[in-house]
């Protein structure tokens, strides 16, 4: 009798841990697979959120290579990383899913296979693109400072090598705007400049539609409020823009300013500095105003920059930026060795009408004596008509 109870309880003790066991996996994803030739490597898996990337979990990968790392699973997609070596596998999780990796350790990052992802499938062919894209800006800077391209033809092929992309990942986006791929895709960056332009009419529409997505099915998500803050804050702008058009049209579209006189700028720098324009009389100054956030930023600085160097201790750069999110803008500006400073009114300011802004980039350059003398068109090589004032 009491053998017979006792045989009972083992049956559901067993029972019991075997059902925690199954809800366990149940609440877990896996990353597993191989990687050739890695014998004694690290392994590392990591999470990457909105504000960090952060190690959670490694492995010293044997002669045949095999690892397998399981996780508790979240109620909402969320981004990882594989990192050997130095090279990474961007990773989409949204589930209960195994996903299985195989690669080798000399291409690791570009030469690997995925099992059970799709999104995991599509981000590889995202991050790929967007290699090319960021050597063909390299590769045309080169060619540029070498003088085997000009300045029309420089700006020509960087606006192409940005389209081609974004027409790529547009239709990966628009053939499953629910997969965390389409939302891996719209923030991707070449240079820390976000290819997609949320100050962009075309391309707010995509924000706008991911965020819609994420709002329905992800509302826990830390991402869903972070763009749903963002896509609101960029609407917002373009809306001002809109409706200060036609005032804006009113404007004469002169490619020489009339008059010497300017209106002064005093703006804070990344250090909340106030710094004006008229602080700088006496040296030549190029006056530029653009947008960080925006697909001509890279190419446009590399313009400057070519003059700043050439005449370096003899002009000054003073680049008034609109952009609207200011950390954005403090990323760039503190790789930038000129002055810069940001219009917290971003397209609302009044410094568009004031100085005849109807497009970004917009340069003037100002002489000694503090006067604006010159409009820099498309077709003016920026530093010859620097020379003109030295």
């Amino acid at each position: 009798m009491k053998t017979s109870l006792l045989s009972k309880l083992t049956i559901l003790v067993i029972a019991t841990i075997t059902l925690i066991s199954c809800n366990d996996k149940k609440n877990q994803f896996v990353i597993d697979g191989s990687v050739a030739n890695a014998d004694t490597t690290m392994l590392y898996l990591e999470k990457r959120t909105l504000t960090e990337t952060t190690v959670i979990d490694s492995i010293k990968l044997d002669k045949e290579g095999n690892f397998k790392f399981s996780k508790a699973r979240l109620d909402y997609p969320e981004f990882y990383l594989l990192r050997l070596a130095g090279q990474t596998i961007n990773l989409a999780v949204d589930s209960t899913e195994t996903i299985t990796v195989k690669a080798q350790k000399d291409a690791f990052a570009t030469e690997y296979t995925i099992e059970g992802s799709n999104a995991s499938a599509k981000i590889k062919d995202v991050v790929l693109d967007q290699n090319k894209l960021s050597k063909s800006f390299s590769d045309l800077s080169k060619k540029y400072e070498n003088k085997e391209i000009s300045q029309d033809q420089y700006t020509t092929l960087v606006v192409e090598a940005v389209n081609e992309y974004k027409e790529k990942a547009r239709d990966l986006i628009y053939s499953d705007y629910t997969s965390p791929a389409a939302y891996f895709a719209l923030f991707q960056k070449v240079d820390n400049y976000l290819i997609f332009d949320p100050y962009d009419k075309k391309d707010i529409a995509v924000f706008q539609a991911i965020a819609t997505i994420w709002d329905s099915q992800y509302p826990n998500s830390p991402r869903t409020a972070n763009l749903k803050s963002f896509t609101l804050a960029a609407l917002s702008e373009l809306r001002k823009a809109n409706n200060q058009t036609a005032a804006f049209d009113k404007i004469a579209n002169t490619q020489k300013t009339e008059s010497s006189a300017y209106y002064d700028i005093n703006l804070p720098d990344m250090h909340n500095k106030n710094i004006s324009l008229s602080s700088l009389k006496g040296k030549v100054v190029i006056l530029d105003f653009t947008a960080y956030q925006t697909d001509f930023s890279p190419a446009h600085n590399i313009l400057i920059n070519k003059a700043y160097s050439k005449y370096k201790g003899s002009v000054e750069v003073y680049q008034v930026s609109f952009d609207s999110d200011v950390h954005v803008w403090q990323n760039s500006a503190v790789n930038l060795p000129w002055i810069c400073v940001r219009d917290q009114k971003s397209l609302a300011s009044d410094l568009l009408a004031k100085y005849n802004i109807q497009g970004l980039p917009s340069v003037f350059l100002v002489n000694k004596q503090g006067e604006i003398v010159k409009r820099i068109l498309s077709t003016d090589d920026l530093s010859v008509e620097v020379q003109k004032l030295l």
